[in-house]
């Protein structure tokens, strides 16, 4: 028995919202077998690769072919494919229909390849023509002269194939074609080799038939054409202008997505295409490229009951995604921690026990969360650390992009534990990394006074303080096990940027300019609540 499936490629960060959008609508209509072929690069490949498990595909990490452009690598893949019948779906789709009918049209029409029709066109039309003939002089005059006669115009976002050593043959010439074509920088290379070859196919031995435009529904150029619409085509990143299609089709999926967090989708926005982001921006506010980063244990619980709401009202972080790490909590069923049950908020339970190598110490087992767990669950540009015991004064905006030019930025400090900065000079000094190893004991680059280092340049505390991830990542590289090489997460990373690039150490006064203050935890929930309302009361009066 013949098998039968989907073939489907991303390739970077831009299209893995479109992706997930064109999955959750293609599995309303279709059951059978996906493989989703992922490539290098992309910020994120494992979170995706999971995200696209979540729709039952077959996910297949292929190797970068750095000489091979998107399209021209999404062509080879037709070469080798892992069915005997398989259709091809762009990601930048939209299902409204079953698909079936595409794979029928091989058995019905005795066919090797079925591509629909695009809107009608043809190809001795005006813009078809032209890029038929920038394909002269590298593909033979007698392919082009034929090209140019009176055929569909077509589209290779959909089309369905069946497997033989004849269409392999056929595919490797399309795909030569197409990077010779993308060196010159021809516009749709792939696309328009296809046009040119298919009315030829028959010296390769192959025949093709021209489906309906109902399998290939343009986002903008269709006009009404197709009435029994099955698959809508957004071709690349028009899938949220404002035009009917878009609105009636994309849109609401992607928001209805967006709400449920289907597949983690909100987890890609921050690596959406500009498009994207605008849309959410003007429609809703809302792309924030930060994440508000806490953390909770059973006692701190009570305290960020207090604090929370006063973040929500001066800070509006609802804006904002928000992780909080849970220690000593069941996330999912501990009625303490519902005040932190929205839409923008994850919370992910935070162990010694299953997260950390060695640890003993609750101090460092809940700091560790903010550079282990942040470098593993953030997937924004930057994040925002925010003490539980910390709050808000005032309403002013707390994070600038003057902030985010630093691997990190802090309230300024002064001074370090000697401890801390001996354990680390003692971690430099057998570290791989040369800039570590070679640096002289930053112990000698200061003042002791009894159990205070008072350090020679300025550093932060972080009751509050932005991170570039990047560099949270980094400072996670340079582990050799899941421990921090002190109990200290603000001087661990004041360390590393100071030894690496200490001009990358952002100070600022965040009491005084951006009304924020911390607090003290051994204070007590009852010490916070009356703080909150002190602040409430003051601002009242302004």
């Amino acid at each position: 028995m013949e098998s039968k499936g989907i073939m489907m490629f991303n390739r970077g960060d831009f299209m893995m919202i479109n992706a997930i959008v064109a999955l959750y609508t293609l599995r309303k209509h279709y059951e059978g077998d996906i493989t989703f072929y992922v490539q290098k690069p992309c910020s994120c490949m494992n979170e995706f690769k999971k995200s696209l498990e979540y729709f039952n595909c077959n996910v297949v990490e292929i190797e970068d072919k750095s000489d091979y452009k998107t399209l021209v690598m999404k062509n080879s893949l037709f070469e080798n494919p892992p069915y005997d019948k398989t259709l091809w779906m762009d990601t930048d789709t939209v299902t409204v229909g079953k698909v079936d009918e595409m794979f029928s049209y091989l058995d019905d029409k005795d066919v090797d390849l079925c591509i629909p029709n695009f809107c009608g066109w043809v190809s001795d039309g005006n813009s078809i023509s032209k890029r038929i003939n920038r394909f002269k002089g590298i593909i033979e005059d007698k392919y082009i002269k034929e090209a140019l006669k009176h055929h569909p115009a077509i589209n290779t976002g959909i089309l369905s194939f069946r497997k033989s050593d004849k269409w392999s043959k056929f595919v490797r010439d399309w795909t030569d074609f197409a990077y010779q074509g993308s060196l010159r920088r021809i516009f749709i290379p792939d696309e328009t080799v296809c046009q040119v070859l298919y009315p030829s196919m028959g010296e390769w031995g192959l025949k093709y038939f021209i489906a309906p435009t109902d399998f290939n529904v343009s986002v903008l150029h269709d006009h009404g054409k197709s009435k029994d619409r099955r698959i809508i085509h957004f071709h690349g990143r028009k899938s949220v202008l404002n035009v009917d299609t878009c609105n009636e089709y994309f849109k609401p999926v992607f928001k209805e997505l967006r709400e449920k967090n289907i597949a983690n989708i909100n987890s890609f926005i921050p690596y959406a295409h500009k498009r994207i982001k605008e849309y959410l921006e003007k429609k809703y506010g809302g792309f924030k490229d930060t994440t508000i980063v806490t953390a909770c244990d059973e006692k701190y619980v009570e305290i960020l009951r207090e604090t929370f709401p006063n973040w929500q009202k001066y800070k509006k972080i609802d804006q904002y995604p928000v992780i909080v790490f849970v220690n000593g909590m069941n996330v999912a069923t501990d009625p303490r921690l519902d005040f932190l049950r929205l839409p923008n908020v994850k919370l992910i339970p935070w162990s010694k026990e299953k997260d950390l190598d060695g640890v003993t110490d609750h101090r460092e087992e809940m700091l560790s969360a903010f550079v282990l767990g942040t470098a593993k669950h953030v997937s924004t540009d930057y994040w925002l650390k925010l003490d539980a015991d910390s709050f808000a004064t005032n309403d002013t905006p707390f994070i600038t992009d003057k902030m985010k030019q630093y691997a990190f930025c802090g309230h300024k400090w002064g001074y370090s534990r000697p401890s801390h900065i001996e354990e680390l000079d003692k971690w430099a000094k057998g570290h791989w990394k040369r800039k570590l190893k070679n640096a002289p004991p930053m112990i000698a680059e200061g003042r002791l006074d009894k159990n205070r280092f008072y350090h020679n340049k300025k550093r932060t505390i972080s009751f509050i303080q932005l991170h570039k991830t990047k560099f949270t990542r980094f400072c996670v590289k340079l582990l050799r096990e899941r421990r921090l090489p002190a109990p200290t997460q603000d001087t661990y990373m004041y360390y590393v940027a100071n030894r690496f690039n200490p001009e990358t150490i952002g100070i600022m006064n965040f009491k005084k300019w951006f009304g924020f203050t911390q607090g003290r935890g051994k204070n007590g929930p009852q010490w916070f609540k009356d703080k909150m309302s002190e602040v409430n009361e003051r601002n009242k009066k302004k």
